[in-house]
């Protein structure tokens, strides 16, 4: 069976990973990066603790995934490999930067944190938020996350940033979206005044205009790629204590998205799923 830990995912990692040290050792040799890797791929897809990750697998015990995955964290590992992806695809013609799409989705928080808020859908329960930016075909080029009691416009100035350094990592090729589009919970004043300073067009739907637009036709793919997220089980809810660490499993199941798409090479109107069923 087909594994999340494509070769596509793998080389991009391999590139941003430290060498190893010839350097000898006593006592037990280090389990291999790529088989802490599928460790990891397997708690993000599964949802599964740490120490329940079981030890046929080969891929080490859970604690040392853990040790694996904080380090890696702490080395910005998953957004430089999500970035590496994105630029591949572009590279291959496999974006659509006529648009952007942005939207947001919460989720409850089981162990608080600085990251977490009072969710005002859920009877004020502690929860969190992912907001996600994608092309027009839906891949995620930004995702970041915030407390849920933060409203979704005061994500985009940051989201408007990263993907300022998205788009320049894409050498060579087209460096501009033509136009950010999300509904009602971004078209405040100075949010469409923020879009148009970066030199986009706005298709933010304007708060308190009337329903029936029509931007729902292109719009779904956003609501397409949160459910490719959901697929990934660790990401229902926030299990971590950390922002940085529930950061990292988002940015990673955006590298295995990306990498699933950068290995098939779908052309847009052809069917994409996101995920392999195994690891």
């Amino acid at each position: 069976m087909e594994t999340l830990l494509s070769d596509e995912l793998w080389n991009a990692f391999a590139l941003y990973l430290d060498p190893p040290s010839d350097t000898p050792k006593r006592g037990r040799p280090p389990v291999p990066d790529r088989d802490c890797l599928r460790g990891i791929l397997s708690v993000l897809r599964e949802g599964i603790r740490w120490q329940s990750l079981p030890t046929q697998m080969g891929c080490g015990s859970g604690s040392t995934c853990w040790r694996r995955f904080h380090a890696w964290t702490e080395q910005g590992l998953w957004q430089k490999v999500h970035w590496h992806l994105v630029a591949a695809l572009g590279e291959r013609g496999l974006l659509n930067l006529e648009r952007a799409l942005v939207d947001s989705s919460s989720c409850r928080a089981q162990e608080g944190g600085d990251h977490t808020g009072p969710n005002p859908t859920d009877r004020a329960k502690a929860g969190c938020k992912r907001h996600l930016l994608t092309d027009g075909y839906g891949i995620p080029l930004v995702v970041t996350v915030g407390p849920a009691n933060h409203r979704d416009e005061t994500a985009v100035p940051e989201l408007l940033w990263l993907l300022w350094a998205v788009l320049a990592c894409l050498g060579g090729g087209r460096r501009r979206v033509g136009a950010l589009q999300g509904d009602r919970g971004y078209g405040f004043p100075w949010t469409i005044g923020l879009v148009l300073a970066w030199g986009l067009r706005s298709l933010l739907a304007v708060r308190g205009s009337e329903h029936g637009s029509g931007l729902g036709h292109t719009r779904f793919v956003i609501e397409r790629t949160h459910s490719w997220f959901g697929s990934f089980r660790r990401l229902v809810q926030c299990y971590e204590r950390e922002g940085a660490h529930f950061l990292g499993f988002q940015q990673l199941a955006a590298c295995v998205i990306c990498a699933r798409r950068l290995r098939l090479g779908r052309q847009p109107g052809e069917a994409f799923q996101p995920f392999a069923q195994a690891v």
